[in-house]
C-alpha cells in the first residue's frame, strides 16, 4: 500500500513538472479588431516584435507570440499610428481593440477604386487630393467651391454670381462627377447658355457643390484623372466625392461674419453639426446651415445715350449734339447712370440647408444606411437696364426714366439616398441602393414690365411677374459586390473583385411662367410683348434611361506592383450604347520612391438641356458700340430650323486621358507628387455662336417658313462643332515638422494647364451659305474662352505654425493671366495675380476657436478693361468672364468654431 502511495506521489510530480514544462513552452494568444468608430478597417497592420500581419475582412486578427513584454503598433493609411505596450503570458489569450483616428496630413482614400483598402494618396494608383473639413474651414472661406479653389491648384470655380461652378484641369463642369458618399450626385437643371456673364462652362451643365451643407462634411477626395470606366460617362474630367460625418455624441457649431474692405458685401454663416449613437449600433448625423450673403457692385457708370437714339447715317456731329443733348436730360432728371449697370459683382442671396446621414445593423452582416440632404438657395440679382430711349419697351407711366429688371430665383435642391449593405458567409460585400434627386430653379422678375400693356393698363399695369421654372430629376438604381482578398504568403498581397449595374432614369422639365410675362398684348403699337421671359415654345419634358454595367480588379502583386483594370458600358435610350475602359498602374521602388501612370477612354452622352433646351428671349448685344437688345432662339438640334442648316445630330462626345508620375518620400519631413496628363476630347459639345439673320440670307428665308420666328432675329444650337487637347503637370509638395511644443507645416501647390482647339470647325454645306458660318459656329471670341478663359496655371503656397492654443495660417495663390477676345472689340489680356490670406486662430479652451483673419489682405484687383467698347458702355471696369478669383478687392472676417 505504502509502496503504491508513494509511486502515485512520483507520478504526481512527475505529472506536475510535465506541466509546468509544457506551460512554459506554450505561446501566448493575442485577438483584436481595428476600426474607426463604427466603420471597419480592413488591411490595416498589425506589428509585434518581428511579425506583421493585416487585419482580415472583418476588422479582426489573431497573433501568436512567445511570452513576454511587447510593444504592438497598428498602422493603416490616413490614419494616426498607434503603440501599445502588453505583457504577454504563456497560454493566455487577450483580446483588445483600437479605435483608431483619422491623420489630417495623409488622409486614406477610397475614391481611387472599389477596394476595401484605404491607401494613402501617395500609394494610390492615380493622383487624389484629400482635404479634411478642418483644411477647407482654414481657408477663411465660406462656400465650398471658394474653399476648393483656394486648396486645389488643378481646380477652378466661377465668381459668386448664380452659381459656383466648378472645373477639373480645364475642362468643362458637366466633366467633374460630384459623388456623395461614393453615390451619384444629380446635376443642376440651369445650364448656362451665353446671356450670362461671369459663370465657367458656356453651354455646360453646373455642378452645384454649394448645395452640399458643409457643417456635414468630413472630408473631400478629389480624383483628378479621368474615372468613366469606373464611376459613369460624366467623369471623363475627375470626381469629387463628399464623404459626410458619422461622429455621434459630439456637437460642432460653425459661424462665420465678415465683409470686404469697401464696406459691402457682408456674409454670414452659421453652421450645427450633432451625431446620435442609435443603440449603440448606428448613429444619425444631423446638420444644418444658414448663409447670407450680400451684393456687392465694381461697375463704372453707363456712358451712353439713355434717352436720345443716333439716327442711321448720323455724322460725328450728329453724334456729338444728340450726345450732348442728352447728357443735359439725364443730368436734368437726376439719371443715376452708376445704378444703369448690371451684374458689375456679388449677387445678393440667402442659403438654408440640412442633412440627415445615419446607418443601422438589422443584423450582424447586414446594415440600413439613409442620407436626406435638402438645400434652398435664393437669389436677387440686376437684369440689364431698359433706357428709355427703348420705347417700346417701356411702360412710361411706371417707369419714365427706364428700369432695371430683378431677378430673383430660388433653387431647390434635395435628394435622398437609402439602401442595404452587408457581407456573404463568403465575405463578398454587397449594396443595393436606390437615390432620387431633383434641382429646381423658379424665377420671379421684379422691377419690371410687359409694355404691351401700357394702353391697356397704364400706371395699374403689374411690375411683379412669375418667369418659369426649370427641374432636373435624377432616380438612379445601383447594385454593387466587393471580395477583398488580404494574403501575404499568396502570389498576391491583396485583390479586390468587384462589379456591378446601374439603372439611371433622368428627366428635364420646363415650365413656363404666367401669361403676362411672355404674351403681346398689342401687337398693333408693340412689335413685341413679355418681360423677356420665354413663351409656350420654351415649354418641355423630356425623359431617357439609361442602364450600365461594370467589372473592376485591384491586386497588389507583391510589395512593388499594384495595378487596377476597369471596364463599363453604358446604354442611353436616345444614344446607343458605349464601353469606357481603365488601366492604371502603380509601381514602389522603396518606401521612398513610387512611379504611376494610368490610361482611359471616356464617353459622354450629352445632357438632357444639351439635346432640348429651346429658349426664345431678348438677349443683350453690342451693335457698332451701342448696348441694345435682340430677340434670339436658342433651338434643340432636331428642331426644324436646325434640321433646315443640315447640322448633324448630337453625338456623343470621346475622350482619351493619359497620365503619368511620381511620388516620394525624398526627405523625412517632405512628401511630393508630381503628375503630368493629356486629355484629347473629341465631338466636343459647345453651343454655337449667334447667327443674325438679315434680308433675304439663308437664315432668314429658314426663319421666314415659321410665323411664329417672324421677331427673331439671331439663333443658335448645340453641336459637336470641335476637337480639344488639354495637358499639363500637377505638382505637390507637403512638408511638416513636430516637437513637445509646436508644429509647422508647410504645401506647395501647382498646376500648369494648356487648352488648344485641334482640326477644324466641323459645319454644314448649308450653314456655309451663310456669310462667316465657320467663323460664327466657334468664333475666336468662344476659341480664346476655351483656350485662355481658364488660368494657364495656378499655384498655391500655405504655410501653418501650429501651438497648443495658437495656429497661424498664411496662404499665397498665384492664378495665372487669362484673356478675351469679343467679336465687337479688341483682346483683352489679363497678367498674373497673387492673393495672400492671413489668419491667426486662438483656442483658450480644446471646443472653442476664435480666428480673426484677412482674405486677399493686400486688396488685390485683376487688371481693368483697358478698351471702353469692352466695357458695355462705361458699365464694366473689369471682366467677368476670365477673373479666376473674382473682382471684389480685400476681406476680413471673424469666425468661431465650438466642439464639445
Amino acid at each position: 500500500m505504502r509502496r503504491t502511495l508513494g509511486y502515485n506521489i512520483v507520478l504526481l510530480f512527475i505529472a506536475i513538472f510535465c506541466m509546468s514544462s509544457i506551460s512554459l513552452s506554450q505561446d501566448a494568444i493575442i485577438t483584436g479588431k481595428v476600426r474607426f468608430g463604427n466603420e471597419i478597417l480592413q488591411a490595416a497592420t498589425v506589428s509585434v516584435g518581428n511579425k506583421n500581419i493585416l487585419i482580415d475582412q472583418n476588422g479582426n486578427f489573431l497573433l501568436s507570440i512567445k511570452p513576454g513584454t511587447y510593444k504592438i503598433i497598428i498602422t493603416h493609411a490616413g490614419y494616426k499610428k498607434i503603440e501599445k505596450t502588453f505583457i504577454a503570458e504563456a497560454g493566455i489569450t487577450t483580446n483588445v481593440e483600437f479605435d483608431m483616428i483619422p491623420n489630417e496630413h495623409l488622409e486614406g482614400v477610397t475614391i481611387h477604386s472599389r477596394s476595401k483598402i484605404q491607401r494613402s494618396n501617395l500609394n494610390t494608383p492615380v493622383p487624389v487630393d484629400v482635404f479634411s473639413s478642418g483644411k477647407l474651414v482654414e481657408t477663411g472661406q465660406i462656400s465650398l467651391t471658394q474653399m476648393l479653389n483656394f486648396l486645389a491648384p488643378s481646380l477652378n470655380t466661377s465668381r459668386e454670381l448664380l452659381n459656383e461652378t466648378v472645373t477639373l484641369r480645364g475642362l468643362d463642369p458637366q466633366h467633374v462627377l460630384i459623388l456623395v458618399n461614393g453615390i451619384r450626385k444629380h446635376p443642376m437643371a440651369w445650364i448656362f447658355a451665353g446671356n450670362l456673364r461671369g459663370q465657367l462652362g458656356k453651354g455646360s451643365v453646373g455642378n452645384d457643390l454649394n448645395s452640399i451643407p458643409f457643417p456635414a462634411i468630413e472630408k473631400l477626395e478629389v480624383l483628378r484623372d479621368g474615372a468613366a470606366a469606373q464611376y459613369g460617362s460624366d467623369a471623363i474630367g475627375g470626381v469629387i466625392n463628399i464623404i459626410l460625418k458619422k461622429t455621434t455624441g459630439k456637437t460642432f457649431i460653425q459661424s462665420h461674419i465678415g465683409q470686404y474692405y469697401k464696406g459691402d458685401g457682408e456674409k454670414f454663416f452659421l453652421g450645427i453639426n450633432h451625431g446620435f449613437s442609435l443603440k449603440k449600433k448606428g448613429f444619425l448625423n444631423l446638420s444644418g446651415y444658414y448663409r447670407y450673403q450680400a451684393p456687392t457692385i465694381r461697375g463704372g457708370a453707363f456712358d451712353g445715350l439713355v434717352y436720345l437714339i443716333y439716327p442711321p447715317n448720323a455724322t460725328p456731329d450728329d453724334r456729338m449734339r444728340i450726345k450732348a443733348l442728352d447728357d443735359h436730360l439725364a443730368q436734368t432728371r437726376g439719371f443715376n447712370r452708376k445704378a444703369a449697370i448690371d451684374n458689375a459683382g456679388n449677387t445678393k442671396f440667402i442659403t438654408t440647408g440640412g442633412v440627415a446621414n445615419g446607418s443601422y445593423p438589422i443584423n450582424d452582416r447586414t446594415e440600413i444606411f439613409w442620407t436626406v440632404m435638402a438645400n434652398s438657395r435664393k437669389l436677387d440679382r440686376g437684369g440689364l437696364f431698359i433706357f428709355p430711349k427703348d420705347t417700346s419697351r417701356v411702360n412710361f407711366a411706371l417707369f419714365p426714366d427706364g428700369f432695371q429688371q430683378r431677378n430673383k430665383s430660388n433653387t431647390v435642391d434635395m435628394s435622398a439616398i437609402a439602401g442595404l449593405k452587408g457581407r456573404t458567409r463568403n465575405d463578398w460585400h454587397w449594396d443595393l441602393i436606390a437615390n432620387y434627386g431633383v434641382n429646381s430653379v423658379k424665377s420671379h422678375a421684379t422691377n419690371t414690365n410687359n409694355a404691351s400693356q401700357s394702353l391697356l393698363l397704364g400706371a395699374n399695369a403689374p411690375t411683379s411677374f412669375y418667369t418659369g421654372t426649370d427641374k432636373f430629376r435624377q432616380s438612379t438604381n445601383d447594385i454593387n459586390f466587393v471580395k477583398q482578398y488580404n494574403n501575404p504568403s499568396a502570389p498576391f498581397k491583396t485583390m479586390s473583385i468587384g462589379y456591378g449595374a446601374e439603372w439611371r432614369w433622368e428627366n428635364y422639365i420646363s415650365t413656363i411662367g404666367e401669361e403676362a410675362a411672355w404674351k403681346n398684348y398689342d401687337t398693333l403699337n408693340y412689335p413685341r410683348g413679355g418681360t423677356g421671359a420665354p413663351g409656350p415654345e420654351n415649354a418641355l419634358n423630356k425623359t431617357r434611361n439609361v442602364l450600365g454595367a461594370y467589372a473592376e480588379l485591384e491586386t497588389e502583386l507583391n510589395k512593388h506592383f499594384l495595378f487596377n483594370l476597369a471596364a463599363r458600358y453604358e446604354y442611353y435610350s436616345d444614344f446607343g450604347g458605349n464601353m469606357a475602359g481603365k488601366l492604371a498602374a502603380r509601381y514602389k521602388f522603396s518606401d521612398k520612391f513610387m512611379l504611376r501612370a494610368s490610361v482611359n477612354n471616356g464617353f459622354r452622352a450629352p445632357s438632357l438641356q444639351q439635346r432640348y433646351l429651346t429658349s426664345i428671349s431678348e438677349i443683350p448685344v453690342i451693335i457698332d458700340s451701342i448696348r441694345t437688345s435682340a430677340l434670339a432662339g436658342t433651338f434643340p438640334n432636331d428642331h426644324e430650323v436646325i434640321r433646315a442648316l443640315e447640322i448633324p445630330l448630337l453625338t456623343a462626345e470621346k475622350s482619351l486621358n493619359i497620365s503619368g508620375g511620381f511620388t516620394s518620400t525624398f526627405l523625412k519631413h517632405f512628401n511630393v507628387t508630381v503628375d503630368a496628363y493629356w486629355i484629347q476630347v473629341k465631338n466636343r459639345v459647345v453651343i454655337s455662336g449667334t447667327f443674325e439673320r438679315r434680308p433675304r440670307n439663308k437664315l432668314d428665308s429658314i426663319l421666314d417658313r415659321n410665323p411664329a420666328f417672324d421677331e427673331i432675329n439671331r439663333i443658335s444650337f448645340f453641336t459637336n462643332a470641335i476637337n480639344t487637347i488639354t495637358k499639363g503637370i500637377d505638382i505637390v509638395l507637403d512638408g511638416n515638422w513636430s516637437n513637445r511644443n509646436a508644429n509647422f507645416s508647410i504645401s506647395l501647390g501647382a498646376n500648369f494647364n494648356s487648352t488648344r482647339l485641334v482640326g477644324t470647325v466641323k459645319t454644314s454645306q448649308t450653314l456655309a451659305a451663310i456669310p462667316q458660318s465657320p467663323i460664327t459656329l466657334f468664333n475666336s471670341e468662344e476659341e480664346t474662352r476655351l483656350e485662355k478663359g481658364q488660368p494657364d496655371s495656378k499655384i498655391i503656397l500655405s504655410m501653418i505654425y501650429k501651438t497648443e492654443k495658437i495656429k497661424l495660417n498664411i496662404r499665397n495663390t498665384r492664378f495665372g493671366k487669362t484673356s478675351i477676345a469679343p467679336l465687337s472689340a479688341r483682346p483683352e489680356f489679363f497678367s498674373p495675380r497673387i492673393l495672400t490670406d492671413v489668419s491667426l486662430t486662438y483656442s483658450p479652451k480644446k471646443w472653442l476657436a476664435i480666428t480673426v483673419g484677412a482674405n486677399n489682405i493686400a486688396n488685390i484687383y485683376p487688371n481693368r478693361l483697358k478698351y471702353s467698347e469692352n466695357t458695355s458702355q462705361g458699365g464694366w471696369v473689369y471682366s467677368p468672364e476670365a477673373s479666376p478669383f473674382g473682382f471684389n478687392g480685400g476681406y476680413y472676417y471673424i469666425s468661431m468654431n465650438f466642439s464639445f
